[in-house]
């Protein structure tokens, strides 16, 4: 961090110096020195992302706060993760800024070197919003490289719930035709989940099940060619109100944030108003960890 430097205010034994030795210090007292207007000259403490080749997470925010922006800082290990700013050679802490309601889009975090992290988040102030269990981050592609699918962390902060959960590709099964579902209900009440021949027509549904208030439930289902005529989906609304519903279209063609989704978990949180995160025009009753608010494939 740049620091000011004390005013040269030569003596009067100073000023009596010989002319060559006053230009060598007036030289020196002029010259230039490269340095960030923001940051730092050398790594400072933490966890430098600099790792080639890294590794990934995504790092999703379901946060209720207030309208004035808050700055957020990610953590591995209880460490500050730097990065190397835009200027190449000089470094800082990886910061996100948020307010309102916060879900629909993931931070990242890429250049880990590989290994297995606590990760966690918290405020400008250091206070802890969250940090997950142990999750293993190897060498990856990057979040959106659309080769594979990256290791995630889900903090939730709301209506007095504090919770995480990981999503950790390592544990998918080895059909790659299937998707791992766990559909988890942060609401007081009942949410049905339902299977779709035809996603938008709640007629042409059979159950799969009902998730109590603050439970799991796991489904794995079978996803069909995009190119399929009437495609399935889940359909997950209110037990008491289906018109508070969440649909999640069970085609090939991977999540929003990576070609491939073979572990995801569905967040349903109940109707909240317009995040500025999220596409506009979907509903934010649930949120996906393969496709934010965005209830289909690419």
């Amino acid at each position: 961090m740049t620091r000011a430097r004390p005013a040269f205010r030569p003596t009067l034994p100073a000023l009596l110096l010989p002319s060559l030795a006053f230009t060598a210090l007036a030289v020196a007292a002029c010259a230039t020195e490269r340095k960030p207007i923001r940051g730092f000259d050398t790594p400072p403490p933490g966890i430098l992302l600099d790792s080639d080749p890294g590794g990934d997470v995504l790092i999703w925010t379901l946060f209720d706060l207030p309208s004035v922006p808050q700055t957020f800082r990610p953590r591995l290990n209880g460490q500050d993760a730097v990065v190397v700013t835009s200027n190449r050679g000089f470094y800082d802490y990886a910061n996100w800024t948020m307010q309102g309601w916060t879900g629909g889009w993931p931070g990242s975090l890429g250049g880990i070197p590989p290994a297995t992290y606590v990760v966690g988040i918290a405020d400008s102030t250091g206070q802890s919003w969250g940090e997950s269990a142990p999750l293993a981050i190897p060498v990856g592609d990057g979040p959106y490289s659309r080769t594979g699918q990256s290791p995630a962390v889900v903090f939730v902060h709301f209506d007095g719930q504090v919770g995480s959960w990981n999503i950790d590709p390592a544990t998918q099964d080895a059909d790659e035709a299937t998707d791992e579902i766990i559909v988890t209900n942060l609401l007081g009440e009942d949410v049905v989940i339902e299977r779709c021949t035809i996603a938008d027509d709640p007629t042409s549904c059979t159950p799969i099940g009902t998730v109590a208030p603050h439970a799991d439930l796991r489904t794995v289902e079978t996803l069909v060619p995009s190119s399929k005529t009437d495609p399935p989906g889940l359909l997950i609304h209110l037990a008491s109100d289906a018109r508070q519903s969440y649909q999640r279209d069970l085609v090939q063609g991977g999540g929003s944030f990576g070609s491939v989704c073979e572990v995801e978990r569905i967040l349903v949180h109940g109707t909240r108003p317009p995040s500025p995160n999220s596409p506009p025009g979907n509903t934010q009753f649930a949120m996906s960890t393969c496709f934010g608010y965005s209830s289909g494939a690419l």
